[in-house]
């Protein structure tokens, strides 16, 4: 008879932790037998917490799962049995029910420093489900804690970015200056808030933090870039040109870096040689390039030039008049006949072209002037007399 009243009663027991109350799990046994306290509900909750973990621990999550809501059904208020919960339906990839008891976590415990791992999980678990508003939430909670130095760069870093995707650039430039304070010379922040700059409109401010990250890594050449652009636009053509400069120098195979240098160059007051040295390298990146070919035919003035040119473009009436230009000079200088001739049929070439007809005109009026009246009467008059002559020696 006592042996059956004993397990009737640790039954009951048994039964009764499952029940949920407002603060702990009374049960209470039949006339005559102890009902269960509150020590022995919470000391319950402790057993079944520490089975669930274990279970957890190897992945045996249905096992682990029945043990951590026993745990919670003995004792409702502790938040660590929440924590696990989250954690479980977290792994298993229930994230709504991870969300439900992550919150319960946070609810039963907000002020406790393990409250930051259920607020770290809700943040991993909205940015999964693509909710970064929400995320956003949690992350801010956090800085509400005792953190390190590295705990605050690292949310910092997550409010940056997250407040960059829902575009809300002003919040994320401001944890980005909230980041940079902790690590100056960080690289990777002084980028960050020189692009948020941007993006707020603090192009002054920008250029700042851009000139610091270079400062701090002379070869971080993708922000060299941005600056060499920034230059550009605002005057600055020394500065821009040396940015340029680097960057080409660093690789010769971009071709937008030699342009840049050449345009550049001829602003900031390098030498025709130079000049003409970078415009070789252009032409040989770009050998079909007529505006290049043009170009160094222009300062150069070499038949090599005018030659490729008249080749490419053979209706363009510069190259024939730069022809005839090399024969007049050289005529000039000589007086030979066949350079005047050999200048004249290539100024007549030029005539083609409505462009430099004009200019073609008045090299050959240089070289074969119109005849003035009187000429053409005095050639009139001896042409008629040479003819009369003729006529007369025919008539013997």
């Amino acid at each position: 008879m006592i042996l059956d009243m004993k397990f009737r009663s640790g039954l009951l027991t048994l039964l009764c932790g499952f029940f949920v109350l407002g603060t702990a799990s009374f049960c209470f046994a039949e006339e005559g037998e102890t009902e269960m306290t509150q020590a022995d509900s919470i000391k319950k909750a402790g057993q079944h917490l520490s089975f669930g973990v274990r279970y957890l621990k190897s992945k045996q999550y249905e096992d682990a799962e029945t043990q951590f809501l026993k745990s919670f059904g003995f004792n409702p208020k502790r938040a660590r049995t929440a924590r696990e919960l989250g954690k479980l339906y977290e792994e298993t990839e229930r994230y709504d029910e991870a969300i439900t008891w992550f919150q319960k976590a946070i609810e039963l415990d907000p002020k406790s420093k393990y409250t930051k791992i259920p607020h770290i999980a809700l943040a991993r678990i909205y940015i999964i489900q693509e909710q970064p508003d929400k995320a956003i939430g949690d992350y801010e909670a956090l800085l509400a804690f005792d953190l390190t130095a590295e705990e605050k760069i690292k949310y910092y870093h997550a409010l940056v970015s997250l407040n960059v995707e829902t575009e809300e650039y002003e919040r994320a430039l401001d944890y980005a200056k909230m980041w940079g304070e902790l690590a100056p010379d960080e690289p990777e922040v002084r980028d960050m808030i020189g692009k948020l700059h941007l993006r707020t409109g603090g192009e002054d401010e920008a250029l700042a933090e851009m000139e610091k990250v270079l400062e701090i890594n002379p070869d971080d050449y993708a922000t060299l870039e941005k600056l060499a652009g920034m230059y550009e636009r605002r005057g600055d053509d020394d500065k821009a040109f040396e940015a340029f400069e680097k960057l080409y120098q660093n690789d010769v195979s971009i071709v937008f870096f030699l342009e840049e240098t050449i345009k550049l160059g001829k602003k900031v007051g390098k030498s025709k040689s130079w000049i003409v040295n970078r415009l070789e390298k252009l032409h040989a990146a770009q050998p079909d390039n007529l505006a290049v070919i043009e170009e160094l035919a222009d300062l150069t003035g070499s038949l090599k030039w005018v030659n490729k040119g008249l080749k490419q473009d053979s209706k363009n009436g510069k190259y024939p008049y730069m022809m005839g230009e090399h024969y007049f000079n050289r005529w000039e200088n000589s007086s030979a006949k066949q350079d005047s001739i050999n200048a004249l049929t290539w100024y007549r070439r030029a005539l083609k072209d409505p462009q430099w007809k004009g200019n073609a005109n008045a090299m050959i009026q240089t070289l074969d002037p119109p005849l003035t009246e009187e000429e053409k009467k005095r050639r009139e008059f001896f042409g008629k007399q040479k003819k009369e002559e003729v006529e007369t020696e025919g008539k013997k």
